[in-house]
């Protein structure tokens, strides 16, 4: 599609999948669910037919520029975008929206995490093209929706409103009514009891003036201090990058932006969707022997076992005998076992006892 352009946030340090996840290698660069290629690749190949190599873009971390050139080769190098900081994803789409201006300025903007796992690929593009062609022709910041199948605290809600095309019977597009980020689990219930509400993805298309607008009206210091990147040519932006980031606000485009917009759109979409954020969301993408086991990358042997997860390298055997629902996840000398029904909190665990366990 003409004018179209990826953006894939590849920024995350690596603290909610430990240990396999970490710092220095975050999940975005690793084979988390066994397939043979990282969460980044997958994403990145997801896009190809909506967007070529020399229109995907990705704004990493410093750090993690080798990694991103070492499993994206095609892509132009001077699409891959730095950040000298973490600063959540207002400035990192701040920084892509700078770089469109002077590369397209009519692009539209398909902006999603590196991290996200779709399962039925085919739906999920078939929702972004329509996603597309609905902001391309308005100034509308859509949001891919997905169902919510329980209460959670960790998604951001969207309330639907109505179809914005009540002229196309089989359009998934609808007006926003409320846009809340990770409610408390009182509101998280009340929102899932309601049946109107859907999960924000964190993929987003829109147009990148309209993105630009958005910031500026919304969130006028964060996009003032990106501006000064209209009169440097992009080879030159490695300073002034640095000097905005010194003192750009860290914030979540949903906190800056779209909760305050008026002008928002959300498609639905019934592709199946994980932003894989625990290892029990892990073990739910992964296949189950009849035990309802799931192994990742080696050798394991269950015996006594059911509903357990083991994720441990290829040339290591591990034996378990008499667990049920339990995570066993080991990497560089460093084990993990607990309940599944903890796995929301395991990075608590690299927090809490950092200096012993290493990063």
């Amino acid at each position: 599609m003409p004018n179209v352009y990826c953006v894939i946030l590849a920024g995350g340090t690596g603290s909610r999948l430990w240990p396999l996840s970490r710092p220095a290698m975050p999940k975005q660069f690793l084979d988390v669910v066994g397939v043979g290629q990282t969460m980044l690749q997958l994403t990145y190949q997801r896009f190809l037919p909506l967007c070529p190599p020399e229109r995907v873009i990705v704004v990493t971390l410093q750090d993690y520029l080798p990694l991103v050139r070492e499993q994206l080769p095609n892509i132009p190098q001077s699409n891959i975008l730095a950040e000298p900081f973490k600063r959540n994803t207002a400035a990192a789409i701040a920084l892509a929206t700078a770089f469109l201006k002077q590369v397209d300025p009519d692009a539209t903007m398909v902006v999603t995490p590196a991290d996200h796992l779709i399962l039925n690929n085919d739906v999920f593009i078939n929702s972004i093209s329509q996603a597309i062609l609905h902001a391309q022709a308005s100034d509308t910041l859509m949001t891919i929706g997905i169902k919510a199948f329980r209460p959670e605290t960790a998604y951001g809600y969207i309330q639907v409103g109505d179809k914005s095309d009540h002229s196309d019977p089989d359009s998934t597009v609808h007006k926003v009514k409320t846009f809340t980020e990770k409610p408390n689990a009182d509101m998280a219930n009340t929102f899932f009891e309601c049946g109107d509400f859907c999960w924000n993805s964190g993929v987003f298309v829109w147009r990148r003036k309209a993105i630009e607008d958005a910031l500026r009206k919304s969130a006028p210091t964060i996009q003032q201090n990106f501006d000064i990147l209209d009169t440097i040519p992009v080879s030159s932006w490695t300073q002034a990058i640095r000097d905005i980031y010194e003192q750009v606000e860290t914030i979540s485009i949903d906190y800056a932006v779209l909760e305050k917009a008026d002008n928002e759109s959300v498609c639905l979409t019934q592709a199946a969707w994980s932003d894989v954020g625990a290892w029990n969301a892990v073990y739910e993408q992964c296949p189950k022997d009849p035990q309802a086991n799931a192994v990742v990358n080696n050798n394991a042997y269950l015996k006594h076992s059911q509903g357990c997860l083991v994720h441990a390298p290829k040339n290591e055997t591990v034996v378990i005998d008499g667990l049920q629902d339990y995570i066993v996840i080991r990497r560089d000398s460093k084990t993990l076992i607990c309940p599944r029904a903890k796995s929301d909190s395991t990075w608590r665990y690299a927090a809490e006892f950092k200096a012993e366990l290493g990063s």
